[in-house]
């Protein structure tokens, strides 16, 4: 009973520094106290150690012995690393989803993406764009490739938080981009759709450049 407890706290320590981390709440280059996280998540030195371990090996922290842990930059080289992937494999999903993704959660984000007067905050904003990307890449009918996905999604996370954050119109034009994306996917059309996906990762990737140069 107590490894279960231990692996819970384990698995929590995890799951909330790596959620802050891809929410920008630890901005890049933010140095993490171990003494907070261990007061504010509730657990002991040990989990968060381990927590933070794993979090290295997915390249979100960096530990210098002495230093300390700090949250990792975003660095040029990284968002043209991912954007190089997603620009091949998220338009492939796309064309894969194209045939199988459910008509009726697709309609939930097309209504969304149409209201051009609806306000949200960030957290709501990010929650939709994510929850519509997934929706994409759980449709394709192939793990590998979603599994890829929603890997790359944790990385290219901050990127797109920060990016929407200091160049605020690129808020609204990705909204349209996923309204195009959204019409195409409900039309069955797994050309347009691919294309609209290649557009929309493109401008990302051009925004995110504007943030690290």
């Amino acid at each position: 009973m107590a490894e279960v407890n231990y692996q819970n706290l384990r698995e929590k320590a995890y799951a909330i520094i790596k959620e802050k981390i891809v929410n920008c709440e630890f901005l890049p280059g933010t140095p993490l106290s171990e003494s907070k996280l261990i007061s504010e998540i509730g657990a002991s030195r040990t989990p968060i150690r381990e927590a933070l371990n794993r979090l290295e090996h997915e390249n979100l922290v960096r530990i210098y012995p002495q230093r300390g842990v700090f949250v990792t930059d975003v660095s040029v080289k990284d968002v043209i690393n991912i954007y190089t992937v997603r620009e091949v494999v998220e338009p492939l999903a796309a064309r894969l989803a194209a045939p199988h993704i459910d008509l009726d959660a697709l309609r939930y984000y097309y209504e969304i993406f149409s209201d051009d007067g609806a306000v949200y905050s960030l957290t709501d904003h990010f929650r939709i764009d994510r929850g519509f990307h997934s929706l994409i890449a759980n449709s394709t009918d192939n793990d590998y490739l979603a599994k890829i996905l929603l890997g790359l999604y944790d990385q290219n996370s901050r990127t797109r938080i920060l990016s929407k954050i200091r160049v605020k119109e690129r808020q609204q034009e990705a909204r349209l981009e996923h309204l195009e994306i959204a019409r195409c996917l409900m039309e069955r059309d797994a050309d347009k759709a691919e294309e609209a996906m290649r557009k929309h990762i493109i401008n990302g990737r051009n925004t995110a450049l504007k943030i690290t140069t």
